[in-house]
């Protein structure tokens, strides 16, 4: 055989022409997205929630510091925003309490989200103003 055959050769060593995944490594690559992805998906609306409850503490803060608002207008303004927010909070986890320059409003409860079996996601949910009469 001649000599000049060897130095050409079309025949390359494999590993340096193999490049890409496996069937098996992309099955285990898009369970892992796919557990994260569902777990964001599971954890969102729980994060808006809080978010909706910090804008609306806000938003009574704004409307009602410095105008001698009492307790009872308070505690029904808040719930009217928090029911039009389509937020369900128990009438327990929302405190109002009177203080020398005012009131503290503060909303505290621990929110759930089932993922997958007995695992679940917790929010914990402590939001606080200071109202001025």
């Amino acid at each position: 055989m001649e000599s000049y055959r060897h130095e050409y050769s079309v025949v390359r060593p494999m590993r340096k022409q193999q490049a890409g995944m496996t069937a098996l490594g992309f099955l285990m690559l898009a369970t892992i997205f796919g557990l994260v992805g569902f777990g964001g998906i599971k954890v969102a609306p729980l994060y808006m929630q809080k978010m909706m409850i910090n804008t609306v503490l806000n938003d009574l803060k704004e409307e009602y510091d410095g105008t001698g608002v009492t307790t009872a207008t308070l505690r029904r303004t808040l719930f009217q925003r928090l029911y039009i927010e389509g937020l369900r909070i128990d009438p327990e986890d929302i405190i109002i309490s009177p203080t020398n320059v005012g009131f503290n409003v503060s909303v505290e409860y621990d929110n759930r989200a089932s993922f997958i079996a007995d695992i679940s996601f917790l929010v914990a949910v402590d939001e606080q103003i200071e109202i001025r009469r």
